[in-house]
């Protein structure tokens, strides 16, 4: 009788210890989907995609005292561990890195799909790409000098496409380092328009018109503003580039949404910066469109910036292999972007760049796609 009720109390014993144990895996398990789910649902990434680069670019850069036929080319300048601290190397130059074997030469066709396919390998949603042409509606692809580098970047999407990646085209239209005329400013997008307004390799997941960035839109009057605004948004969704400092009801009305070209914005020294990002954010969605829709946000994030060349100035963002990029996409995600504006893919003398060259290779781009992937 001691035997049988000693065995019925470790049968109960071990029932118990089994019940806790499966309890307790199952807990567990739920607490690690739930760490392991993102804190906010992923939304697309956009990159700024630059059409400048030529050989004669380069070497207005470079300077007349670069090496240019040296092989390998030697990088024209010097950098600390963060990409700080820029001491040019030749007398003229404005740089701190240069191509790689492959060269970088956007007059050719090749050079710009092969950014697209990279781009499009990262997870990149599309470009943003920054044009300005011969200021009439009547031009054609030799009118200007980006006009056929604009062609190719659409060449080079329809052909991924094509092959089943997805990727697409937004217009970021340059008018910010000079201000341009509001007849030359309607009759470049009334050419873009004209041209592409139905190519399939537009993106319009915020409209069904063209989505078009307006850059520098910040420096222009509210007058100018509802000039241009007039003109082309019944066939453009019309986003601006804006400051918290100038975003207002007579400016958002004339626009469909906002972006912010701030390149160099600092998540180490200016915490106060994802405040104001936030602040921006929220204004532009407070505001609704003709449609009753809410207008579009799109936030932004970069690598580092270094313009201490470029300008002649002390002004850098350090990279610090990446944590930057880290940085500032986890701060300006509390501002509930629609989207991500990346600033950029080759603006190389701004320094905010991650096209692959000689100094980083494809650290940068890497990077992003670990981003991207992690929603951070």
């Amino acid at each position: 009788m001691h035997s049988t009720v000693s065995s019925r109390r470790k049968r109960r014993v071990r029932a118990t210890v089994i019940l806790g144990l499966t309890a307790v895996l199952l807990l567990a398990g739920a607490n690690l989907t739930a760490s392991a789910a993102p804190a906010t649902p992923s939304k697309p990434v956009f990159v700024v995609y630059y059409l400048w680069w030529s050989a004669n670019h380069w070497q207005e850069r470079l300077g007349s005292n670069y090496p240019k036929d040296r092989t390998p080319a030697p990088l024209p300048a010097t950098l600390d561990a963060d990409g700080c601290g820029a001491h040019s190397s030749y007398s003229g130059n404005t740089l701190t890195d240069v191509p790689g074997p492959g060269g970088y030469d956007q007059t050719d066709a090749a050079v710009i799909e092969r950014d697209v396919r990279t781009a499009a390998s990262l997870g990149v949603k599309g470009f943003t790409v920054n044009w300005n042409g011969a200021g009439t509606s009547g031009q054609t692809l030799d009118s200007a000098p980006y006009n056929k580098r604009l062609q190719y970047v659409f060449d080079a999407v329809h052909k991924v496409n094509a092959e089943g990646t997805p990727f697409k085209v937004m217009l970021n239209y340059k008018a910010s380092a000079t201000k341009l005329s509001t007849a030359t400013i309607t009759g470049d997008l009334a050419y873009f328009t004209n041209r592409y307004g139905a190519d399939p390799a537009l993106d319009h997941r915020y409209s069904t018109r063209p989505e078009t960035i307006w850059t520098g839109s910040w420096k222009y009057s509210a007058s100018e503003l509802t000039t241009v605004s007039k003109a082309v948004r019944s066939k453009m969704y019309l986003i601006g580039d804006e400051k918290l400092s100038t975003w207002n009801a007579t400016r958002a009305a004339q626009l469909d949404g906002a972006s912010y070209y701030w390149s160099s914005q600092d998540p180490w020294n200016n915490r106060a910066s994802f405040d104001q990002v936030k602040q921006l954010g929220d204004a532009v969605h407070a505001g609704t469109n003709p449609d009753g829709r809410a207008k579009t946000w799109l936030a932004p994030f970069t690598p580092g910036y270094n313009s201490q060349l470029l300008y002649g100035t002390s002004t850098c963002v350090p990279r610090r292999d990446g944590q930057t990029m880290h940085e500032l996409f986890r701060g300006n995600q509390a501002s509930r972007p629609d989207g991500w504006m990346f600033i950029s893919w080759n603006e190389i003398a701004e320094g905010t760049y991650i096209v692959p060259l000689t100094r980083y290779g494809q650290q940068y781009t890497n990077e992003l796609k670990t981003v991207i992937t992690n929603n951070g």
